[in-house]
């Protein structure tokens, strides 16, 4: 089978009476979202039989390239950049391309790219995010969302979460106050701990507070993605941090 899009077969399997049969069926996933979903692209690394398979053959060069090479490529690529923010949108954009090659990258190159996927970087990343905002990697919950918390994390397409890094944007490292735009954080930390602790990526959540901010240049800032008023406080605040919190166990437990 080698058509445009084609939905690729799985082999499910039953039981009966002790004797295993196989059966044909068709998945769900078609061809065209292993080229757009960047938990499924492979680039280059999708071997002939794949491409033929999947309905993809001649949507990619004919070249087949290994990991290895893909990773060794995207280090030379990142390395031709002078700025330290040009590096962090580089590994930003290729992490919304191919997930498993960015943490492979990651992974292999911890010491010099972590002073680029986070600290110091991060921080300049966060005051330019709105600016440079393409798609979301995390769960933006507003304090406008206050009695429907859970069903805004219910919103989230994976089930099985077992880290979550949140954060307020008050206090961004010392940057102070960047409301929703300190979302760089979470997705920071998150990443480091899928590249050094191994914790799968489909199991971390990133998750921003939006209850406004008090930095006047924010709020006037055409570009800002967040609230544009003041911080939310006091005992609206803390109800919202206690609904969120009981939300997040009842989601996905202790």
């Amino acid at each position: 089978m080698d058509r445009l899009g084609a939905r690729p077969v799985g082999r499910q399997s039953s039981s009966s009476q002790g004797v295993e049969a196989f059966s044909v069926v068709p998945s769900q996933v078609t061809g065209m979202d292993f080229l757009r979903d960047p938990k499924l692209f492979k680039g280059m690394a999708f071997s002939l039989e794949e491409r033929q398979t999947l309905g993809i053959h001649g949507l990619l060069p004919p070249r087949i390239k290994t990991q290895e090479e893909m990773a060794e490529h995207s280090m030379r690529n990142l390395r031709r950049f002078d700025d330290p923010l040009n590096k962090y949108m580089y590994m930003a954009d290729l992490m919304e391309r191919n997930e498993k090659l960015f943490y492979k990258v990651l992974s292999e190159n911890t010491e010099e790219l972590m002073p680029i996927v986070y600290t110091p970087t991060v921080g300049l990343a966060c005051q330019k995010f709105g600016l440079t905002f393409k798609r979301p990697k995390g769960l933006f919950i507003t304090i406008h969302d206050k009695g429907h918390v859970y069903e805004v994390l219910k919103n989230w397409p994976e089930q099985d979460v077992r880290c979550i890094v949140v954060t307020d944007g008050e206090r961004i490292l010392g940057l102070g106050d960047l409301g929703a735009q300190g979302m760089g954080i979470p997705v920071g930390k998150l990443a480091l701990n899928t590249a050094i602790a191994g914790i799968p990526p489909s199991q971390t959540l990133p998750i921003t507070l939006d209850v406004g901010t008090n930095r006047q240049e924010l709020l006037d800032d055409v570009d800002y993605i967040g609230l544009r008023h003041k911080r939310v406080t006091g005992q609206e605040y803390d109800d919202f941090i206690d609904e969120f919190m009981q939300a997040v166990v009842r989601r996905y437990g202790q």
